[in-house]
């Protein structure tokens, strides 16, 4: 009988008998896919470039299920063998595939000696959840397994508890090889957390699937053992460990919130991991580029209107801080504001900081000389000591005093703003 996609009735099929053959059997293949009733139309995604999560649907492929060899007993829908049509692309370990709602990775390839295709894949039943370097979070589906050890208790009646390995399969990425031992890692549902460490040099990363090449597609296994929870740092709803150590933020210290048309004014925004302030690089966005420009950190305001001024981390997107301006017609009202820098509300002990008041103007920094006088109340004047010279006022902070704060009032003519300092202990 001749072949739906092959004319096997040809006088002279070929001069090479292996091409012959191999025709044949792809012909067979692609019938084998018309007929099979486990073939799966454009329903499971393979990620084209290995770990760019860049998935497009397979036109056709087989799903069969997995046999255990010494049982013969089909081990569990989460373990599939996919097999492709001829054209498909070679899978490789580690390779991942996207079906509905679940993840799958490869587990062992089986390449029919040249002839035909097939992969083992086993469903990520899980998600290791981190922090890369600049606090962007990660989401990687993995594979979360374990291992149970009995001891022998023949000799005795007494129950004795196994012993559980457990580890994690996950694709060796630009992600995952950042993950270090002592990582920590939550699990579970947010009622039932459970934390997870990484046991010191307890990575399988080394294998790889092309020789010589320290890069090349494959899986990650790693051991982890139970560990503590830690609820002051570790994010429990989201399942996050160790979050508060990766909680950037950006406080923006211009203050000044009005502008007439054609002020212009820099803008500094300091960026904290926690309350540690770290380098990181910023850029200014304007909700509104016709009435305030930005180029690098300078503002302009070129017509009147409310804008919205960001300041976003270039290395974390989710990362910003925001402040609201307005822009002013020249003949508008005046409006007066009077801004400290740096603009905090308190000294450690056995510190002194020096703090600048300005009058600004809409927006624009005046030379107006501040009278600057100390109207701090129930305050013991023991613990502390305020010196002025010009527009500047230093605060010594002799003794910690948390009851009561210093309070500072700062006045030009009819303006004046009172602002409030803490005496914090150094610990």
């Amino acid at each position: 009988m001749a072949m739906k996609y092959y004319n096997a009735t040809q006088a002279f099929r070929t001069t090479n008998p292996t091409k012959a053959y191999r025709d044949d059997f792809v012909a067979i293949s692609e019938q084998t896919f018309d007929n099979a009733p486990n073939v799966k139309y454009n329903e499971i995604e393979y990620e084209v470039h290995y770990g760019k999560r860049d998935f497009k649907p397979i036109p056709m492929v087989r799903v069969e299920p997995v046999v255990n060899y010494n049982t013969g007993i089909q081990v569990g829908d989460d373990y599939q063998v996919f097999i492709f049509t001829p054209d498909f692309p070679e899978p490789y370990y580690g390779m991942k595939f996207k079906w509905g709602r679940n993840y799958y990775l490869v587990i062992n390839v089986d390449k029919g000696s040249g002839l035909s295709t097939s992969a083992e894949v086993r469903r990520c039943n899980n998600t290791l959840r981190f922090f890369d370097e600049n606090g962007n979070k990660i989401y990687e589906p993995c594979i979360l397994d374990q291992v149970l050890r009995f001891t022998n208790n023949n000799d005795t009646m007494t129950i004795v508890t196994g012993k559980a390995e457990q580890y994690i399969w996950c694709q060796r990425n630009s992600r995952t090889i950042k993950i270090k031992p002592n990582d920590r890692f939550l699990f579970g549902v947010p009622e039932q957390r459970i934390g997870f460490r990484v046991y010191a040099g307890g990575f399988g990363n080394s294998l790889n699937t092309i020789t010589g090449d320290d890069k090349s597609p494959t899986l990650t296994q790693f051991y982890v053992e139970e560990y503590e929870m830690n609820y002051q740092t570790d994010d429990i709803e989201n399942g996050f460990a160790n979050a508060e150590r990766f909680e950037y933020s950006i406080d923006i210290s211009e203050n000044n919130t009005y502008f007439d048309v054609g002020a212009t004014a820099e803008l500094n925004a300091t960026v904290y991991r926690g309350k540690e302030v770290v380098d990181e690089r910023i850029h200014w966005c304007s909700s509104n580029d016709e009435i305030v420009s930005i180029e690098d950190n300078k503002l302009t305001a070129l017509a009147p209107g409310e804008v919205t001024l960001s300041a976003i981390m270039v290395d974390n997107k989710h990362v910003f801080g925001s402040i609201t301006v307005t822009v002013l017609e020249s003949s508008a009202e005046p409006n007066y504001d009077i801004l400290i820098n740096p603009d905090i509300n308190y000294v450690l002990e056995n510190e002194e900081i020096a703090i600048t008041a300005t009058v600004y103007k809409n927006g624009i920094a005046q030379d107006y000389p501040i009278e600057i006088v100390d109207i701090s109340e129930e305050v013991p004047r023991n613990n502390y000591k305020i010196m002025v010279q010009g527009n500047t006022f230093t605060i010594i902070n002799k003794k910690k005093f948390l009851s009561n704060p210093i309070k500072i009032r700062c006045s030009y003519n009819d303006i004046f703003k009172e602002f409030e300092f803490t005496l914090k202990g150094l610990y």
